[in-house]
């Protein structure tokens, strides 16, 4: 019996000593850059952030691009590619997760705009939703951002905003 108890007794301490699953880095976050569809290349920036590598971030966008925010009071923010690029490259893995979901694009072309809605976690916490919108063209085989814009969704509706949203597209 005391085996027993002992063997038990060790099982539990390496299980409560394996890393849980959200210590480790989500294996879809982790996929190299893909930039074959604009619809790839927006997983290829929340990819880019997810690994806080602002060297990705360089390759989804087109040079001289930008991105802005509109405000919630309808104001747009200047230009902040190179401030997020900076905060990216401040990010250890798993730090920032912006999940896209609903998201839909129109091609034309070597043209295209993804319609992107999002919710952000950072450092295991909830710190924003709402929609990305992404103009992209197709550069040498690849698409590319070049203008990002985003909004927020209203304070405090982030807990339900995908749930929301998904709800809002069901006719």
């Amino acid at each position: 019996m005391k085996l027993i108890v002992t063997a038990m007794a060790a099982l539990v301490v390496s299980a409560l000593a394996l890393p849980s699953f959200g210590d480790e880095p989500d294996p879809s976050m982790m996929a190299p850059l893909d930039l074959s569809t604009p619809q790839a290349t927006a997983y290829s920036m929340m990819r880019a952030m997810y690994q806080g590598e602002a060297e990705m971030v360089d390759q989804v966008f087109a040079p001289e691009a930008q991105l802005r925010r509109v405000t919630n009071m309808g104001e747009l923010r200047p230009d902040g590619l190179q401030r997020w690029r900076d905060w990216v490259d401040t990010l250890t893995v798993g730090d920032a997760h912006e999940e896209l979901f609903g998201v839909t694009s129109e091609t034309y072309g070597h043209l295209a705009m993804v319609w992107a809605p999002f919710t952000i976690v950072y450092q295991s916490e909830m710190v924003g939703c709402g929609i990305n919108q992404l103009s992209m063209a197709k550069i040498s085989g690849e698409w590319r951002v070049v203008f990002g814009m985003d909004t927020n969704a209203p304070e405090g509706s982030c807990d339900t905003f995908k749930a929301d949203y998904l709800a809002s597209l069901d006719p």
